[in-house]
Formats: C-alpha cells, structure tokens, sequence
C-alpha cells in the first residue's frame, strides 16, 4: 500500500511536468479535439455572416448549445484515460489499439513537444552556449587522422630519392596508417631486396606482416633482424608489447628467445624473465628487474611499459599512468603504451581522456575498428555526443552491419535532437532526428535506451524534472524496464527525496532481482538514514 501511494505521486508529479509528460498520448489527442474545436468556431461564423436575420434568442440558445459541446469535449480526454487503464485490466480490444501505435510517430512527436519550451529557454540558451558553438562543429569533426603530407607528396619524395632508406619507409609507413598494405608491402619488399644488411628494413617487414596477421612470415623477418643485430632495440621492443593475442603473444616468446640464445645476457633475455615473473603473478620482482633492466638499456621503452603494467598489477595507477605517459613522450608510434593508457582513463572514468588515447591508437592503427568502437563509447560515457556520433559514423565504413553501433548511434543523435530543440536550435534538431532515423529508422530498437541516456544527461546537469520526465518517458514504452526505475530512484535521491528513491529501487528489483546496482544504492541509502 506504501508502495502504491509513492507510485501514485510519481505520476502525478511527472504528468504535471511541461517537457515531456507521462500523459502524452493522452495529450495528443486532447490536440486533436482543440484542433476539432478551432473547426466549428469557424464553421459558427460562416452560418452567423449568412443567417444574420435570425432572432437574438435563436443565438443565445446556440451558443449555449457550444458551450455544452465544450464542456463534454473537454471530458474526453478523461474517458480516454479511464478506458487506456480498463484496457491494461483485460479489454483486448483496447489494448491492442495502444500496441499498434507507430514508435517512429511517436519519437518524432516526443521531439517535437520539446519546441514549447522553445520561448522559456531563450535565457537559459545562454548557461548551455556549448552546444551552441561546439555542438554542429562537433557533429561535423572527423576523428579519422589526416595526414600532413598527401600520397602524391610522399610517392613525389620517393620517386626523386630512390636511394633514400629513410624517405622510403615513410612512403611505406604512410601506405599503412591509410589501411593499403598491399602498397606497403611492396616498398618494405622492395628494400629489403636493396638493403639486405640492414635490420630495420627486415623489422619494418616484420611488423608489416604481424600487422596483416602473417606471423610466420613475420617471424621470419624478425629473426633477419636479429640476425644481423642480436641487441636490435625496435625489435625487442616490439615483442615486448606484442601481448595482445595468442598469436602475438607466440611470436613475442619466439623472438625473444631466439634473441636470448645469442645474447644470454641481453634486452630480450629480461623482458622474458619479466613476463615470465609475471604470468606467476610475482609483480614486485617483476617491477624490480623491469626497472633495473631500464637502467640498463635507457633505450628501450619497452621497459618502462613493463613498469607501468606492474604498477597497475599492485593496486597503483597514478604511477601506472605517468610510466605509460613516458613511454609515449619516448616513442610516440608503439601502440601498446596508448592503450594501455586508455584502458586506465576508461577504468579511472575519465572517459574524454580515454577517447583521446584511443585516438592515439586509431592513427596509428586506422584498420582496427576495435580501437574505433571504443574511441566512441569513451566520448558516448563522456557525453560528448558530437564526437560519439563522428567516430562511430566513421566505423560503420569499416562495420556497415555492426549492431550494437546502429542501436547506440542512435541514441546519440536523439540526445543531441531534443537537446537542440530545448535551446532553441530546431533546425539542427531536426536535422539530428534524421540523422538517428537514417542509421537504423527501427525506433522501437533504440527509444527507450536514447530516453534513458537523456535521462542520465539531465541528472548530470541537474535539469532532476527533466531527467524524471525522460526516465517516465521510458516507462511509457517499457513498463518493466527495470533500468528506468533505477535511474529515477538516483534522480529523486539527487533531489533528496529518499523515500521515492528507495521505492524506486525496489520496484526495480521486483523487475529484475540480479540487478545489483539497485541493490547497491538501496544498501547505501540505509546506511546514510
């Protein structure tokens, strides 16, 4: 009974509200009858222009024939509400007219009824200029990296330095960061057969091949290299961040041993210690010979990589951090050090940071749409909607059919519709709708996830009447989404209203009894009482 009381004054509360409203079916079709009304007003006075020899009487008993109209008019919308909740008792028939409702129709609307606090938000506009400047900039930003010298700049350069070593790699290494292997290839291939003696023009092969998943052909060429360096330091630092696959991870114990055979005392004899230290899970030793191994060799960052990895092992990842921000600041091109970066500032919740360093990595690795998807959830948790929209855009050139994308992207663009339309920006609302529409027009799919992260989005910005209306609006299309429940319970807390927040997140835990946030902040809440 407690509980249907606390229900009762959350429907009252948010059906009151101006933005959305949990009565909005409802609503629209108190519309159409103000729209029928607007009708016989017109209708009255072209028989009043036309009948004007008719008695006064006649006329006052028209008009109050109207008004009785007005009043049985304006009961409707009432009758309506009644019979929707007789429908969710058993009558079929109704219920199936309230199913049939097109959800496309409906978002559209949704939109649409955030353009009356057009005029309210004129001054508010001013405490979001945000959205005003680096909204449509960021909607158009591309992340994908953009080169500073074109592919005609660097096949011109190649072809008047034929002799070049170094200006040939860069022709091949541009080949790569633009996803055309078959290019690179051809140039690695190319010196190696001019420059046989030379270990880098063997190790660029290399990673050409690990990169392309050739490992046996990569492994090759990394023993050429070793061959004629033993100590050869890209080499061995490589293999050291090599540890993202099984395959990888394969080829790294190969190389390193083969490395240990003729140099037992060597770089690559360490590094394995160090990984063999740690597969055991002893990262104090680990951490010590890594840094002794680094005092050692200075030159290989591969070390300090090992360090940081370390440090995060033992429960330490401010000195995780700066290890990997200082193999970066050694040598801006190994890819682990960025990711590994990454991975910490998504962990930390730092999440724009994240998407930073998984930029990092996307040009550095622009054919794995891996780093892409994770590029755009860092900025979707980072609310920066714009630069979601334009990483994930481009990923789907990569996955046309990747699924959780076309029901994430979404959500994006709707975010950002309704966000304009409040600040009075309808045309680029509108134009964002689209957008959502153009990436997967199957509304029913991603509605109720783009509500809940509008929800989520307001409570941020403590806009609390805003978030309960979308979390409600949620509800409207999902009734036991126990994720919405949640969500209104942290919003009413937010708002100190701890009694509706608690019976928020037991009812959504009568949904969903292995939700265990729900039951997190119902622990929580009974300790601060």
């Amino acid at each position: 009974m407690k509980f249907l009381k606390i229900i009762i004054l959350l429907t009252f509360f948010l059906s009151s509200t101006p933005f959305f409203g949990a009565g909005y079916l409802n609503a629209s079709s108190s519309e159409e009858q103000t729209s029928r009304k607007k009708k016989k007003k017109k209708s009255s006075t072209k028989k009043k222009s036309s009948s004007k020899k008719k008695s006064s009487s006649k006329k006052k008993s028209s008009g109050k024939k109207r008004k009785k109209k007005k009043k049985k008019t304006s009961e409707k919308p009432k009758d309506e509400q009644v019979s929707e909740v007789k429908s969710n008792d058993g009558n079929a028939p109704k219920k199936k007219k309230v199913n049939r409702f097109n959800t496309a129709a409906y978002a559209d609307e949704l939109f649409n009824l955030t353009g009356e606090l057009q005029a309210s938000n004129r001054e508010l506009a001013k405490a979001t200029q945000y959205f005003y400047e680096d909204g449509p900039i960021k909607q158009a930003v591309s992340i994908e990296s953009k080169p500073y010298f074109s592919r005609k700049d660097f096949e011109n350069e190649a072809r008047l330095n034929p002799d070049n070593l170094y200006i040939q790699r860069q022709l091949g290494m541009h080949y790569e960061a633009n996803g055309d292997f078959r290019s690179a290839k051809e140039v690695y291939l190319r010196e190696v057969g001019k420059n046989p003696s030379n270990p880098d023009s063997h190790f660029f092969l290399g990673s050409l091949y690990a990169n392309t998943g050739e490992y046996h052909k990569a492994k090759n060429a990394f023993e050429e290299a070793l061959y004629l360096d033993p100590n050869h330091s890209a080499t061995i630092e490589a293999m050291s961040m090599y540890v993202q696959t099984k395959e990888q991870k394969k080829l790294s114990r190969d190389i390193l041993n083969y490395s240990s055979q003729k140099v037992p005392d060597g770089p690559a004899q360490k590094v394995s210690i160090i990984r063999e230290k740690m597969a055991s899970t002893n990262y104090i030793e680990a951490l010590n010979l890594a840094e002794e191994a680094f005092e050692k060799h200075p030159t290989y960052t591969g070390f300090i990589q090992l360090i940081g990895e370390n440090h995060l092992k033992l429960g330490r990842p401010e000195d995780a951090k700066r290890s990997f921000q200082r193999a970066i600041k050694l040598n801006p091109k190994d890819l682990q050090p960025h990711l590994s970066l990454a991975d910490l500032y998504f962990d930390q919740g730092k999440f724009v940071y994240a998407a930073l360093s998984f930029s990092d990595a996307v040009y550095l690795s622009p054919d794995n749409s891996d780093y892409r998807y994770m590029q755009g959830l860092s900025y979707f948790n980072g609310q920066e909607w714009g630069r979601t929209a334009a990483s994930w855009e481009d990923l789907l050139h990569y996955r046309p059919n990747d699924a959780i994308v076309r029901n994430l992207l979404p959500q994006v663009y709707y975010v950002m519709a309704v966000e304009y339309n409040r600040i009075g920006n309808p045309t680029m609302g509108r134009q964002a709708f689209k957008n959502a529409l153009s990436v997967n027009n199957n509304t029913s799919s991603w509605l109720s996830g783009a509500l809940n992260v509008l929800g989520k989005f307001y409570r941020e910005k403590n806009m609390y009447n805003e978030s309960l209306v979308a979390f409600q609006e949620v509800l409207e299309l999902s009734p036991s989404d126990a994720g919405a429940y949640m969500g209104i319970g942290i919003t009413y807390w937010k708002m100190d209203e701890k009694q509706l927040a608690r019976a928020s997140w037991e009812r959504s835990l009568e949904i969903k009894p292995d939700n265990n946030e729900s039951r997190g902040w119902l622990i929580l809440s009974s300790q601060g009482s």
